[in-house]
C-alpha cells in the first residue's frame, strides 16, 4: 500500500482537460509496440493506443519528444508544445502519461511511464523513420525521468531537462523531511543515470524553485559527462511559463543545440491512419477485411477435388478456341509434379508435350470447357472462388 500511495503523490493527475475532438488536427494515437509491451498489443482493453500530440514543422527534419510535468495533461501544456515548435521550427510528438487525459487502463507508476515513453520513442525511429542523432529528449518536471531513461540508453542527439530531479527521494527531502524520504521506494533515480548521457544536455532550474531546489540541477550537471550547460534564471519558479523569458529557454536552446538544425524537402510525415478521423476509417476498412478473411476461409476438405484442381478463367477464357485449333494451357513443368500428374516420360522437362497432355487428360474428364487460364490468387480460395469445369494449373 506504500508503493501505491506515493505514485499517487508523485503522479496527481488532473481531470481531463481534452477529448477526443478537442485537438483533432493534432491528437494522435501511437500503437503499442510489441517489443515493449506484448500483453497491450492484441488486448483490446488497450486497442486505442497512446494519445499524443503531433506538431509539424515546415521542412524540419527533427523532432522533439516531450514529457511534460507531473499536474498536468496533454490538454494544459498544448499551448506551450505549440510555442516550442514555432520558436525551434522542429517537430514536436507529447506523450501522455498513465492515468492521465485520455490514456486509461494502464498503471500509473514509474514503470508505466518509462513504457509509454520507449513506445513513442520506437515510433519515432520505426514509424516515422527519424534517425537518433534527429531526435531531441525534452522533459520537465517529473519527465525527467523517463527521457534521462531514455537518453542513457540511445545515443539520441540532445537533452533539454527543466526543474529536473535528483531522484524521487531526493525530492522528497525538501518536502516531508528527510526521514520519511528514507521510507520512500525510489524511483527514477536520474543522478545514477545520468552519466552514462552521451549527447549534449542543457539543464534549466529556476532559482524561486519551491517544490525542487535547483540544487537538483547542479547535482546533475556535476554527474553529466556529456558536454553540457546548466542555466539557473533568477526570477524563474518551478511552474513558470519559460517562454515569458526568452532568456529562460529559447535563447539558450537554440544557440546551445544549433536548431532548428538540418531541414529537408521531405519531413518525417505522421500517417492519417493514427490521427482521430483517419483512425476509425482505417480501423473500420481494417474490420471489414477481417470479416472478408474469415467468410473466405476454407474448410480445407482434401476429399474434394477442386480444391486442389480448379480453374479461375482470364478474360481470354470467355473467347472459345477456333474449331480445330489446340487448346492453350500453362503449366509450369517441375519433375516431381509432372509425374504425379501421370504424364509420359517424354512429357517431363518438354512443356509442349505436357500441355497437350494434360489438356487431352482435362478433356477426356470433361473438364476442359474454358480455353484461357490463370494462377488463382490464393490456392486455399479456389473452392469457393473458381467456376467448376475449369483447371487450375497450381
Amino acid at each position: 500500500w506504500m508503493s501505491s500511495f506515493v505514485d499517487k503523490l508523485v503522479f496527481p493527475a488532473p481531470a481531463p482537460t481534452y477529448t477526443k475532438d478537442t485537438f483533432k488536427k493534432h491528437l494522435c494515437w501511437i500503437p503499442w509496440n510489441e517489443a515493449v509491451s506484448p500483453d497491450r498489443v492484441d488486448d483490446e482493453r488497450y486497442a486505442e493506443g497512446i494519445p499524443c500530440m503531433w506538431l509539424p514543422a515546415p521542412r524540419a527534419a527533427g523532432v522533439i519528444l516531450f514529457c511534460h510535468g507531473n499536474a498536468e495533461d496533454l490538454g494544459m501544456c498544448f499551448p506551450f508544445v505549440k510555442h516550442m515548435r514555432d520558436q525551434f521550427k522542429m517537430n514536436v510528438l507529447a506523450v501522455e502519461y498513465p492515468g492521465y487525459g485520455l490514456l486509461h487502463g494502464v498503471s500509473v507508476n514509474e514503470a508505466g511511464l518509462k513504457e509509454v515513453a520507449l513506445t513513442a520513442f520506437r515510433f519515432v525511429l520505426d514509424d516515422l523513420k527519424v534517425a537518433y542523432e534527429q531526435i531531441i529528449l525534452f522533459g520537465r518536471s517529473v519527465g525527467s525521468g523517463p527521457t534521462v531513461y531514455l537518453a542513457s540508453r540511445f545515443p539520441v542527439g540532445g537533452l533539454i531537462l527543466v526543474a529536473a530531479f535528483a531522484s524521487v527521494r531526493e525530492a522528497a527531502k525538501s518536502l516531508v523531511g528527510t526521514v520519511i524520504a528514507h521510507i520512500l521506494e525510489e524511483r527514477f533515480p536520474n543522478i545514477a543515470l545520468i552519466g552514462n548521457v552521451s549527447c549534449p544536455t542543457l539543464f534549466i532550474h529556476g532559482e524561486k524553485d519551491s517544490l525542487v531546489p535547483p540544487s537538483h540541477s547542479v547535482a546533475l550537471f556535476k554527474h553529466c559527462r556529456a558536454r553540457k550547460l546548466l542555466i539557473t534564471p533568477p526570477g524563474m519558479e518551478h511552474n513558470t511559463n519559460l517562454f515569458t523569458d526568452a532568456q529562460f529557454l529559447a535563447v539558450p536552446a537554440i544557440n546551445f543545440f544549433g536548431l532548428p538544425g538540418y531541414q529537408q524537402e521531405s519531413p518525417p510525415q505522421m500517417p492519417s491512419r493514427f490521427f482521430e478521423d483517419g483512425r476509425q476509417a482505417f480501423l473500420l476498412r481494417k474490420a471489414s477485411r477481417r470479416k472478408q478473411n474469415l467468410r473466405r476461409e476454407p474448410s480445407h476438405d482434401s476429399s474434394n477435388p477442386w480444391f486442389f484442381l480448379c480453374g479461375c478463367p482470364t478474360s481470354r477464357a470467355k473467347q472459345r478456341e477456333a474449331p480445330g485449333m489446340e487448346p492453350r494451357h500453362e503449366w509450369d513443368v517441375r519433375s516431381p509434379d509432372a509425374e504425379q500428374a501421370g504424364l509420359s516420360p517424354d512429357a517431363v522437362g518438354n512443356p509442349a508435350t505436357a500441355a497437350r497432355e494434360t489438356a487431352a487428360a482435362a478433356a477426356a474428364a470433361g473438364r476442359d470447357k474454358q480455353a484461357g487460364y490463370m494462377d488463382c490468387e490464393e490456392a486455399r480460395y479456389c473452392e469457393e472462388d473458381c467456376v467448376e469445369g475449369d483447371v487450375h494449373i497450381p
